[in-house]
């Protein structure tokens, strides 16, 4: 298990395939450089969540738990 709670929450994460896929459709960057994901308000692409699916991706990949499009 990791040793910080941020990648620890990406290596859980990364037991759900459906849901990282998810999250790295919907927190896609729009023309103007901000994250999608968000309502009410606007945080540039890449947002923390994002991130963490990045991580997640990342992290499943090399254990071979997951596969997403880049």
């Amino acid at each position: 298990m990791a040793e910080d709670p941020y990648t620890a929450c990406a290596e859980q994460l990364a037991r759900t395939p459906e849901l990282v896929g998810r999250l790295l459709v919907d927190h896609s960057p729009t023309e103007d450089g901000w994250c999608r994901g968000h309502d009410g308000h606007q945080e540039r692409f890449p947002c923390s969540i994002r991130r963490l699916a990045e991580l997640a991706r990342a992290h499943a990949t090399t254990t071979g738990r997951l596969r997403t499009p880049a």
